[in-house]
């Protein structure tokens, strides 16, 4: 048995009060009259060692009495591990997971209402002394703090769910920190017991950075819902790159059922401005279904959408928004060079949706690429060094570059400084054998949905000489049309740069490519896949960033705003783009799932915004399974809880070091008693 405050034992000092009262004790005489003194003597004997043994057992009673309140005073207890023992104020940690998925229904509500509930009976049965930390999936640093037990009864009627997910073992290792830096700068920390209330989701139950731990006691609670299925909208996304008035889009949205059955007729609803439509699905047990939903776009501007299912136990994950923008053209910068051919404009110019500028190498600014979606060297001998960093700048600021070189290039000229820069393979000498066609890369994204079916007996266009493509498979890029002798003919670029490079020249002494119909569609198809787009979503809390490539003159703050959120976000600039950054704990805590305005003085764009969906497949770990994950890390105090059937029926024993001193105090009472009794009872 080890003491909270052995100081206290000096109180055993008080002992020499009542063996001082035994030794002293001064009494008052009676006088007693008799008719006979024959019996005096025997009767004197016989009271003295009655009196003696009676004033010896109400010594006893004292000296226990006083004893048992000294020790109780010293809060007794006895250590449950080896060296656990180290004074000091005693912590409980509690840990309430409060993200989306412990807003399921238990028995008694939801799980994090029931989390509460047990928290509360815990706080409000710990001794005075106790400090708790009371935490959360914010990791905020008024969390880290020890506080008192009305400090955590009043922080935890605020602990509400939010989208914020963390890894338990992240949030253990946390705590621990915190409690060591307590006890380093701040006040000596005697026995801790980590308490963890969640559901244990497979997602976000990884213990592997916690370290070993043979001293403190855990806790882990796990809460079980009623239900453990769940129906959710896992992703939304457009076949086409670019969306135009008066075409159809193809809009792709997958489905999930994390649940054991297979489900029939899910109704799936579907809205863009105007346009709204129920789709119903049938979806295997734990897998997926995508469906395409065809709409027409009937004018230009900015789009907000949203599709849902109805869910009845999990409804954070039951709806996706999605926004975009029907442009009303694209804009295409043509720098002609030496060797500059015609039909690309002529391309052009048979769609109205594309603006063409057409310019003179030598007549190029860096203003000249101003709001230009793509940029096409057409016939360029050589790449000067100045127009090289602009468009290279231009490049990685988003926006798009088809390279089409002009005729006997030299390995001297700027253009393979140029490609290197741009991670694209350089230009060699000319070559003339084995220059027809092979195939084309069907597969790739670039010739998605260009042809209804992959045709066999295409008629390919003539090529009479082409530059050796040099470290071509080491290269970031792919090859789109690939010639006999495999050298790639039309490459596009892996990285993040969206470049694109023709590796012959389009004049005719090169081939006849500019005759046939497969020039206009990579030119075409280049040309939609240049179009800068925004992301249709982002998650809130995650790193993704949102661009703003129109050029900011104002100052003012950029705003994203609805009808019930303002909410002014991080920015970063990159050349002439402006990046809101939505990650961080401050979006979590303020941002919903929606579609927001950006704003500064006007309207700059449009954002939707969804929940992480890391929490909607709800497969849980078993009992074994979490007490297993505990020993692997090397914690040996563990006792597992499962709450199954509502919180006010489960009773869950912490280990209570401190509680020793109450049987002391019921021992003294107990001898007082006897004291009490002794003196009153016993009259001889």
């Amino acid at each position: 048995m080890k003491f909270v405050y052995p100081e206290f034992l000096w109180a055993f000092g008080v002992l020499i009060i009542p063996i001082i009262i035994h030794l002293f004790n001064f009494r008052k005489y009676k006088v007693l009259y008799f008719s006979s003194l024959k019996f005096i003597q025997f009767v004197d004997q016989q009271t003295r060692s009655t009196q003696k043994l009676k004033h010896l057992l109400v010594l006893i009673a004292r000296i226990f009495a006083f004893s048992f309140l000294v020790i109780a005073f010293a809060q007794p207890f006895i250590p449950a591990a080896k060296d656990n023992s180290k004074g000091g104020k005693p912590v409980i940690a509690i840990y309430i997971d409060n993200s989306f998925s412990m807003s399921m229904k238990g028995t008694e509500g939801e799980l994090i209402s029931e989390a509460r509930e047990m928290s509360r009976k815990m706080i409000t049965e710990a001794s005075l002394d106790t400090r708790f930390m009371l935490v959360t999936n914010s990791l905020s640093g008024i969390e880290q703090r020890l506080v008192t037990k009305l400090e955590a009864l009043e922080r935890l009627d605020k602990i509400e769910v939010n989208s914020m997910v963390r890894n338990i073992g992240d949030v253990i290792e946390w705590q621990r920190n915190a409690i060591q830096r307590e006890n380093e700068t701040n006040q000596k920390i005697g026995v801790i017991q980590y308490v963890v209330f969640s559901d244990f989701q497979k997602n976000t139950s990884d213990l592997s950075k916690i370290k070993a731990d043979e001293e403190a006691f855990y806790y882990p609670i796990k809460l079980t819902p009623l239900e453990t299925s769940n129906i959710y909208v896992d992703s939304v996304w457009f076949t086409s790159p670019v969306q135009k008035i008066g075409e159809s889009n193809e809009l792709n949205v997958r489905v999930k059922n994390s649940g054991d059955h297979d489900l029939t007729n899910v109704e799936l609803h579907f809205e863009v401005e105007n346009t709204r439509r129920d789709v119903f699905l049938d979806i295997p047990a734990n897998n997926n279904t995508t469906t395409v939903i065809n709409y027409t776009e009937q004018k230009e501007g900015f789009k907000k959408g949203k599709v849902s299912v109805n869910d009845k136990q999990f409804y954070f994950d039951d709806e996706y928004y999605f926004s975009y923008t029907v442009a009303k053209k694209a804009n295409i910068l043509i720098l002609n060079g030496e060797n500059a051919v015609n039909g690309i404009s002529l391309v052009y110019s048979l769609d109205n949706f594309y603006s063409v500028e057409e310019i003179n190498q030598t007549s190029f600014t860096s203003e000249s690429l101003s709001e230009k979606d793509l940029v096409i060297i057409n016939g360029s001998k050589d790449i000067p060094s100045g127009l090289a960093e602009d468009l290279i700048d231009y490049s990685k600021e988003g926006g798009t570059l088809a390279l089409f070189p002009g005729e006997e290039i030299t390995p001297s000229s700027g253009w393979n400084a140029f490609l290197s820069s741009l991670k694209m393979p350089t230009l060699g000498s000319p070559f003339t054998e084995g220059v027809k066609i092979k195939n084309i890369n069907y597969e790739d994204i670039f010739f998605k949905s260009v042809f209804e079916k992959n045709p066999e007996n295409i008629n390919l266009p003539s090529i009479a000489k082409a530059y050796r493509s040099n470290s071509f498979s080491s290269s970031q890029s792919i090859g789109l049309i690939n010639l006999q002798n495999g050298n790639p003919l039309y490459i596009r670029s892996l990285g993040s740069l969206n470049v694109f490079l023709y590796t012959s020249s389009l004049t005719p002494s090169y081939g006849s490519f500019t005759s046939n119909a497969l020039f206009s569609t990579i030119l075409l198809r280049t040309a939609e896949l240049s179009k800068r787009k925004n992301p249709i979503s982002l998650i809130i809390g995650s790193d993704s960033r949102f661009p703003i490539y129109s050029k900011r003159k104002s100052e003012t703050p950029i705003h994203i705003k609805n009808k019930q959120i303002d909410f002014i976000p991080q920015i970063s600039r990159k050349g002439s783009i402006t990046y809101l950054s939505l990650s961080g704990l401050e979006a979590i805590e303020n941002l919903k799932a929606g579609t927001y305005s950006i704003i500064d003085e006007t309207v700059k764009g449009i954002l939707s915004l969804n929940y992480n969906r890391n929490e909607s497949n709800v497969i849980a770990f078993d009992n074994e399974e979490i007490v297993s994950l505990f020993e692997a890390q090397g914690i040996k105090n563990i006792t597992l809880s499962e709450i199954s059937e509502g919180q006010s029926l489960t009773k869950i024993d912490l280990e209570k070091p401190y509680e020793y001193w109450k049987m002391f105090v019921v021992l003294a009472l107990l001898f007082i008693i006897i004291e009490i009794a002794l003196l009153k009872f016993w009259r001889k």
